[in-house]
């Protein structure tokens, strides 16, 4: 909307429209403008669809077929087998991988290599616009992925269940890893720290949170602090979410709790390395 269109912002302007519609319209597209970030993110990854496909999901669609060989190359349910199993934990390891890892590249090289970040926020939106056209573009592109690497294996593994609350489970956890991506890359010095805090917990903790043996099998301390981590209750409800078709509540709520959390830490990082 253009500012003129207001009559307290023009006075020479003669307006027919109320000045409460003007306040009620400006308030609506300032709550919009994380729109045009998502698009532009949408339409790199549409020039490139095939590198994302590739790059996300080759990983764990590895995992799957060696274990599908290995355990006799056929067609299994997932009901009662260590595939049905894996399945879920592979999905939530393409869902992180594919939100946190282009996201947190891009701000890290842009605020240190290009610095051009100060250059961003010259534009007219706010930091919580940016915050959320960022995640949403990045964890969107993570659930997509995701979704389709749990599609495909179906082909080797029937009996899986998917609904509405299985695909809200997988974006929480989209969300959730998007947000830590910008929160790293705001204290992150340089490309080599992002890349040893993916070392040291990122790629552990995909290994550590149910993903390839339950963590119940883990000797004390560690399943105590497996069950502390932001991916782990995450991991049990998408998995019984596709094994059984029922949630936990619990684990739902633990995993609104990481992405609350990290969602809040991603803004004030973002606004005080901003404003520094």
């Amino acid at each position: 909307m253009k500012q003129e269109n207001c009559p307290q912002n023009n006075p020479k302007f003669i307006s027919i429209e109320p000045s409460g519609i003007c306040a009620l319209k400006r308030m609506f597209m300032n709550c919009m403008d994380w729109v045009p970030i998502v698009v532009a993110m949408g339409l790199a990854w549409r020039r490139r669809w095939w590198r994302f496909i590739i790059g996300g999901i080759n990983r764990p669609l590895i995992f799957v077929l060696l274990f599908f060989w290995n355990l006799g190359g056929h067609t299994v349910s997932a009901e009662d087998s260590y595939l049905g199993f894996l399945v879920p934990g592979l999905v939530v390891m393409a869902a992180v991988s594919s939100s946190y890892s282009d996201l947190v590249n891009w701000f890290v090289l842009r605020r240190t290599f290009y610095r051009v970040l100060d250059e961003y926020m010259l534009a007219p939106i706010s930091y919580s616009s940016l915050l959320i056209g960022h995640v949403l573009g990045a964890a969107s592109k993570g659930f997509v992925l995701a979704l389709l690497l749990f599609l495909f294996v179906r082909i080797f593994v029937h009996g899986f269940f998917i609904s509405l609350y299985f695909l809200v489970q997988l974006f929480v956890i989209c969300l959730t890893f998007a947000c830590l991506a910008v929160a790293v890359a705001m204290v992150a010095g340089s490309d080599k720290d992002t890349l040893m805090f993916t070392n040291l917990f990122i790629s552990p903790m995909t290994f550590f949170c149910g993903t390839f043996f339950p963590v119940e099998q883990l000797p004390g301390l560690l399943l105590h602090l497996s069950w502390s981590l932001p991916l782990t209750a995450a991991t049990y409800n998408l998995r019984s979410l596709a094994l059984t078709g029922t949630g936990h509540v619990d684990w739902f709520l633990q995993s609104l709790g990481w992405l609350t959390g990290f969602c809040l830490m991603a803004y004030f990082l973002l606004k005080r390395k901003v404003n520094s």
